[in-house]
């Protein structure tokens, strides 16, 4: 066996100094104040709690983000010119109040708008189809100026007029009523004429029984025979004739009734196609005229769908000429019901249930300064669409969010009303707390495992 030199090479003076210092540094562990290590239990226990605490206490909502548009439930309307000319009536400036119905500009034509309005207004107020139209207390004038529509106008009044002088000259009633006197009268000859009918029924019974019985004696019983028997026979006679007479007097009155009475039934359907033909031709040309009067205002008149502000979509002089299918005006309704109107990627959609919260920032107010309106889900479309994001495309569903507090924000500040302003949303589907977000990571780990 060899002799290694560097084993055992360590000098006892070192041995003896290394051994010291471990006694000194096992004494000092063993004097480690139990104080200190209390306090750094306490304050591990404490943050802990802490910990736990706030991570109950803290919510952080989850959201799903989208685009929204501000609306109300009427849209501005942009009036298209449907002619070319000049435009030779402005009577709106912009931004002044408009009412339903009213002109905003007319483009030259050859009628008179006074006239056409004047006209328009009493055809919407008479009514075609009443009983009686002549004691109608719309009066038309006879005399106006509606350049195209001119022989429209003239042709109803001519109709209303024909039907007006029907019902007030009433010619059918009085020949009805001549009639029937008529009849009443010959039947008051016919009565009497069967009274006298039948005197003369009476009186040829007795001729006849005069004759019979002087035709029944003997020449030898009476000296004047054939004068008695020829005396009878002619009262006979007599008798019968004024009886035929008298019938036939009655056949003729009779005769004379029926006729009347076939007039009174003929007439009353001459009446009624005269009247069905009166009222065909004024509902006809009323309808005629009215069609026309709405197609004058679709070609030469701005109108007002309903009532808002004017707005000129292009600067206007008066007789300045436009060009047909050139937006003129523009109507912006008054603010009514304001909403919103969202795209929600389909992506974490089913979160979203009607009466989530929605928190809505403007592009138009930067939310930091003005801050954010709040509203909720009122609905949500059954159906995706497709929306082009430029590179691709995109399932959304249509959301219509309700605004309670309208354009009035968190800061308190009331933003002004914009048809279509843009901006997104935020629908917050569910307030989640920290440790429960904490714990659902470790759960996705441990079931991803």
């Amino acid at each position: 066996m060899k002799w290694n030199p560097r084993k055992n090479s360590r000098k006892p003076e070192e041995e003896v100094e290394d051994k010291r210092r471990s006694e000194e540094i096992n004494e000092i562990i063993e004097r480690m104040p139990m104080t200190f290590g209390r306090w750094v239990a306490v304050a591990f226990f404490i943050f802990t709690a802490l910990l736990l605490l706030f991570g109950w206490i803290i919510k952080y909502p989850d959201t799903v983000t989208g685009q929204i548009k501000i609306n109300s439930s009427h849209a501005p309307v942009k009036l298209v010119a449907n002619t070319s000319g000049n435009i030779h009536e402005i009577l709106f400036a912009p931004q002044q109040e408009v009412s339903q119905g009213e002109y905003i500009a007319v483009v030259d034509n050859p009628a008179v708008t006074t006239d056409v309005q004047a006209v328009i207004g009493l055809i919407g107020a008479f009514d075609p189809n009443e009983k009686r139209v002549s004691e109608s207390r719309v009066v038309f004038p006879e005399r106006v100026s509606l350049g195209d529509l001119n022989l429209k106008y003239y042709s109803f009044l001519t109709s209303l007029k024909n039907k007006t002088d029907h019902e007030k000259d009433n010619i059918y009633e009085k020949q009805r009523k001549s009639l029937l006197d008529d009849i009443g009268w010959k039947q008051s000859i016919l009565s009497e004429s069967q009274k006298l009918l039948s005197i003369a029924e009476e009186k040829l019974e007795i001729s006849r029984k005069w004759f019979d019985k002087y035709a029944s004696l003997s020449k030898d019983e009476i000296v004047t025979y054939e004068y008695e028997v020829d005396r009878s026979k002619s009262d006979l006679l007599s008798a019968r004739q004024e009886e035929q007479n008298l019938k036939k007097e009655l056949a003729s009155i009779r005769m004379q009734i029926m006729e009347n009475e076939n007039r009174l039934n003929q007439l009353q359907i001459e009446q009624r196609e005269r009247e069905r033909q009166l009222q065909l031709d004024l509902l006809t040309t009323y309808h005629d005229l009215n069609d026309n009067l709405k197609a004058w205002e679709q070609k030469y008149v701005f109108k007002a769908p309903f009532s808002g502000k004017v707005e000129y979509l292009k600067f206007l002089t008066e007789n300045q000429f436009v060009q047909a299918g050139e937006e003129i005006f523009g109507v912006v309704p008054k603010e009514s019901n304001i909403f919103g109107q969202m795209l929600l990627p389909s992506v974490g959609a089913g979160k979203v249930k009607v009466g989530s919260r929605v928190t809505v920032k403007l592009d138009n107010y930067p939310y930091m300064e003005y801050g954010s309106i709040e509203g909720k889900v009122a609905s949500i479309s059954l159906l995706t669409q497709p929306q082009n994001t430029g590179q691709s495309s995109i399932d959304t569903y249509l959301l219509l969010v309700e605004l309670p507090d309208q354009l009035k924000t968190n800061y308190g500040e009331i933003l002004d009303f914009q048809h279509e302003i843009g901006g997104y949303a935020d629908i917050i589907v569910k307030e989640r707390r920290l440790i429960q977000r904490l714990f659902d990571n470790l759960k996705y780990r441990t079931k991803d495992k």
